[in-house]
């Protein structure tokens, strides 16, 4: 991948679009659905969007620990009724059976945002950097590998800090997304272009498998794709995409089934 200049301008200026668990959106070809929705009226409103041209990827944004319940409704019902990658976010630190109902609902993908990596940048910002980085611990023991997701957002901090934390999070197996606040214009473009090649250097280094979360990627950050993709890559890709999807489903399948044969054994 490449910077897109005009993209990186564009994004600083804009600043990425904000997250909501009350919101149902569709940005190119992603849907982003709040978790506090309700399941029919929304499923009905997919269905009549996803007809008229499919998404390749869903993203559900969590509500609070009260309201995760719906969700994790919304999950089951994306899963079942969509062949695609699901994103899940929990923008808080989440305890493990929380993070383990997620994923046996559906979630292929689990985004714990850190947003910014600094802990100098007040007391509490470090102390919730912690919870969150103990929830990342419970997910990468309950999510395959690949499937750990942390954004954090350039601009809200230096970007030599956030340069750290994508180093930090690819050494512990997280995957480091980063995107664009609109305070990104206190500091150099070029520096901030700088941040976004190193993120896909550190992708590289790693062999971390992005091919899922591209979408969200080529919609959030100035990446993009170095050459287009014609005919034969494009299928080549689409198979790909399934095959990682089913074996994503398939590695589900076989956790939520080992977990319930462990609740039966112990009499639960």
């Amino acid at each position: 991948m490449m910077i897109g200049q005009n993209k990186l301008r564009h994004l600083i200026g804009r600043g990425t679009m904000p997250l909501s668990p009350d919101e149902l959106r569709r940005e190119e070809n992603i849907f982003f659905v709040g978790g506090n929705l309700p399941a029919r009226e929304t499923l009905e409103t997919l269905f009549d969007s996803h007809c008229q041209a499919p998404a390749d990827l869903f993203h559900l944004t969590f509500g609070d620990l009260d309201s995760f319940h719906r969700g994790e409704e919304l999950a089951r019902v994306i899963k079942k009724n969509f062949s695609a990658h699901l994103v899940g976010r929990l923008d808080y630190p989440a305890p493990s059976y929380v993070i383990e109902r997620a994923y046996a609902a559906g979630v292929d993908i689990i985004d714990i945002p850190l947003t910014v990596f600094d802990r100098a940048l007040s007391r509490e910002q470090g102390l919730a950097m912690d919870e969150r980085l103990r929830t990342l611990d419970a997910a990468l023991s309950i999510f395959p590998r690949g499937s750990v997701v942390s954004t954090l957002v350039a601009g809200e901090e230096s970007p030599c800090s956030t340069v750290a934390g994508i180093g930090s999070l690819l050494a512990a197996g997280v995957i480091p997304l980063v995107t664009v606040s609109t305070r990104a214009d206190h500091y150099p473009a070029e520096d901030i272009a700088a941040l976004f090649s190193y993120l896909d250097a550190g992708w590289k280094k790693h062999r971390v498998t992005v091919k899922p979360l591209l979408p969200l990627i080529y919609l959030t950050t100035p990446l993009v794709p170095t050459a287009p993709r014609g005919v034969v890559r494009g299928f080549i890709d689409k198979l790909h995409d399934r095959r990682l999807l089913a074996a994503s489903d398939l590695r589900r399948s076989l956790r939520v089934k080992h977990v319930e044969e462990s609740f039966e054994s112990a009499g639960l």
